[in-house]
């Protein structure tokens, strides 16, 4: 249905205003649907006490105008009012809307919409004022849409004893603002569901709530429940952006707790405002409960079963399971029992992992409701899982730390599968059983990796599964990512199962060493894309930052071939001592270098320089220093790692300088020639230029120390002080 109205909506919108603006261009003033009055809650206005103005409108039928939220079809009507010095406006407020349903989806619509404004006199108001009202509306029908028109209305008063108008009608009154029904409503947020306590009279059986945003989805049902202690809860439905007629105002807060509700609150004949903070949800139950089996529940474990299957060819997948085949060859000689076994543990590997993120998901979707109720309820809550659709599968991949964590891992194996070191060496001379030992939990290990590098390459088959299965109760959910590990698995419980296929492989020789090798390019082809992945959470402007990741990683890569080289058990106890402090040091500092990018909290930006927006600079009085530089100067990356510090980038900004950068990278004339005017010919050159002085060149090895003074020494206080 959804996709029927994201093709239907924009074609019916787009021809009914296409029609209008024909009917315009072809000399044919097309009718007008709204007409508009104005009214007073008084027929004279005193200084000092507020009134009512009313803008009042009058749709021909069959047309409708929309609220303010329209819902997920037309546009929002919009209302102004002009009033004279000396009287204070407040407004507008909004009559209630009412919930239309068609063909387009549900809109929140007026066939007689009535504005109000609250007014009041100060007491140098003048004797007569006239008041403008103006209102713009779309109308349309189940049958298209008219082009926004605008009408307008004035209203003259004249000071006196504001005395009350006897024609204020009652749907003029305040509907939705200060003055509304009385009743008292509460907002908390459980997953993706929104719950509004609220106090009303016994019996009540319908309530509906209207978004003033569109946080909450109008399609969706709106359940009212009576509570023990004689109140109501509305449950709503949030909006998750998965409606194209109805996107979220803000995509950063999609799978995010919402901050507040605000909206209008209609229950039985009555109804008010609603402006309130959520608060964190309270747990469903004090006791474990059981749920009934969620429909389609067999077609979704089904489709992730393939899915995970498929995850087998993936290029996130695929160099990992050279790993495994090296084994299984390595087994090819050995005993049923043994290929079983492996086989096996390999699968408990994949399971486990699934069932740990699994866990972790449940536990931090519920965060909030753990922190309202004490540890003897946890379990309960758990289990009965309020934050289910707040999860995604692919989220852990938008955090830095986490796809830094898998891009060393995928570096690490790949070294090992070159042979640059051996995972385990150190133990080759331990004996029999503790090797078996370790063969075990290394096909368990293997397994457990395998589920960390496919959750990249899950998209392109569980895309739509994936978050059907997030937005599950706990139980259910790990139990369809178990089939989706199980189908990750399926390869291995069929070797398992059936290990004379295993003879079907090539027996060992010296080829193992050589398909190894080749096998580690896959490894490292994984790496570099986890590498483009990673650098995403840099700014664009940040390249040098990127390359010093990118030096980073060789060092952490060196650590690695400094261990596999004196580490070994045959080296003398000195030298491996020696090369694992080495390695540990190189292995550190790569991590530190390369870890996840941590801005400035003073850092300026660089703009990029050139002789017009230079010369506009200084003009303006403004200084501005130029980083002339290029990506193949070694020293020019050295000094930008080193000499920019928040203090330094503080001292520029408080003495109003402009940064520019000239990458001459690329061959540039004009910074050829403005670098010959200082008397330079090849970079790192750093010069300050001054308005009103001649430009100072720094010296070519920058530190925070000398900048600070460098900056100090030619930009004096009080012209700094002048550029605020």
């Amino acid at each position: 249905m959804n996709l029927i109205r994201s093709i239907i909506a924009p074609l019916a919108l787009v021809c009914g205003q296409a029609l209008a603006q024909f009917d315009g261009m072809m000399g044919f003033d097309a009718p007008s649907t709204m007409s508009v009055t104005s009214a007073a809650s008084v027929q004279s206005y005193q200084p000092g006490k507020p009134f009512y103005v009313a803008l009042k409108g009058d749709i021909t039928a069959p047309w409708h105008a929309y609220w303010q939220n329209p819902g997920t079809v037309g546009e929002a009507m919009s209302a102004e009012i002009s009033a004279p010095e000396g009287f204070t406006v407040k407004g507008p407020f909004w009559q209630v809307p009412h919930k239309h349903e068609g063909v387009l989806g549900v809109a929140y619509t007026y066939e007689k919409p009535v504005i109000v404004w609250e007014i009041t006199p100060a007491a140098d108001a003048p004797a007569n004022a006239t008041f403008t009202l103006s209102a713009t509306a779309q109308t349309c029908s189940d049958e298209g849409c008219n082009a926004p028109e605008t009408q307008t209305t004035t209203l003259e008063l004249t000071s006196g004893d504001a005395a009350a108008n006897p024609a204020w009608a009652d749907e003029q009154k305040l509907t939705i603002g200060p003055g509304d029904t009385a009743t008292t409503a509460t907002a908390s947020q459980q997953g993706n569901t929104v719950s509004i306590s609220f106090t009303a009279d016994a019996g009540l059986e319908s309530a509906y709530f209207f978004s003033a945003d569109n946080s909450i989805s109008p399609t969706a049902e709106q359940k009212l429940t009576a509570n023990a202690d004689g109140s109501y809860t509305l449950v709503l439905t949030r909006n998750d952006n998965s409606d194209p007629m109805y996107p979220v105002k803000d995509e950063a807060t999609v799978g995010k707790p919402l901050a507040a509700l605000e909206g209008v609150l209609v229950f039985g004949d009555k109804h008010c405002a609603v402006n309130t903070a959520i608060g964190a949800a309270a747990p469903v139950a004090t006791a474990i409960t059981s749920a009934g089996v969620p429909e389609g529940l067999a077609a979704l474990c089904l489709s992730l079963f393939i899915g995970g299957l498929i995850l087998n060819l993936m290029p996130c997948v695929f160099p990992v399971i050279g790993l495994k085949v090296m084994s299984f060859v390595q087994m090819g000689g050995g005993s049923r029992r043994k290929v079983f076994t492996h086989s096996m543990i390999f699968v408990l590997g994949v399971l486990v992992s699934f069932w740990i993120i699994s866990a972790l998901m449940i536990v931090f979707s519920n965060l909030g409701a753990l922190a309202e109720v004490p540890w003897t309820q946890w379990l309960s809550t758990l289990w009965n899982d309020a934050g289910s659709s707040t999860r995604s599968w692919a989220e852990w991949m938008q955090n830095p730390w986490i796809v830094y964590a898998i891009l060393l891992l995928l570096l690490v194996l790949g070294l090992s599968m070159y042979g640059v070191f051996e995972i385990g060496a150190g133990i080759t001379g331990a004996g029999q059983g503790v090797q078996n030992k370790e063969g075990l939990l290394g096909s368990f290990f293997q397994g457990f990796f395998v589920t960390i590098v496919a959750t990249p390459c899950s998209a392109p088959f569980l895309g739509a599964a994936m978050p059907a299965a997030m937005a599950l109760p706990g139980v259910w959910m790990t139990l369809a990512l178990t089939f989706m590990a199980l189908g990750l698995s399926f390869p291995y419980i069929v070797l398992g199962m059936f290990p004379a296929l295993v003879r079907l492989l090539p027996q060992p020789g010296e080829w193992m060493e050589s398909l190894k090798q080749g096998l580690s390019f896959l490894l490292f082809a994984a790496a570099a894309w986890m590498l483009y992945v990673y650098l995403a959470f840099w700014p664009a402007s940040e390249s040098t930052d990127t390359m010093w990741v990118n030096m980073s990683l060789v060092v952490f890569c060196a650590a690695f071939w400094v261990y596999g080289r004196w580490c070994l058990p045959f080296r003398p106890l000195s030298t491996r001592i020696i090369g694992f402090v080495v390695a540990l040091l190189l292995a550190a500092a790569g991590f530190w270098g390369a870890r996840p990018y941590a801005p400035a909290e003073n850092q300026l930006e660089w703009e990029e320089w050139s002789p017009a927006a230079m010369q506009e600079a200084l003009e303006n009085d403004t200084p501005v220093y130029v980083d002339f530089t290029a990506k193949w100067c070694a020293t020019c990356q050295a000094n930008k790692k080193v000499a920019y510090t928040e203090e330094v980038y503080a001292a520029m900004s408080e003495a109003g300088v402009v940064l520019m950068r000239a990458d001459k990278t690329a061959p540039n004339p004009e910074i050829d020639a403005e670098m010959r005017k200082l008397n330079r010919s090849s970079v790192p050159v750093n010069a300050l230029y001054v308005p009103g002085k001649e430009p100072v060149v720094t010296s070519e090895l920058l530190t925070p120390d000398y900048m600070l003074d460098f900056l100090k020494a030619n930009i004096p206080a009080e012209e700094g002080e002048g550029e605020e």
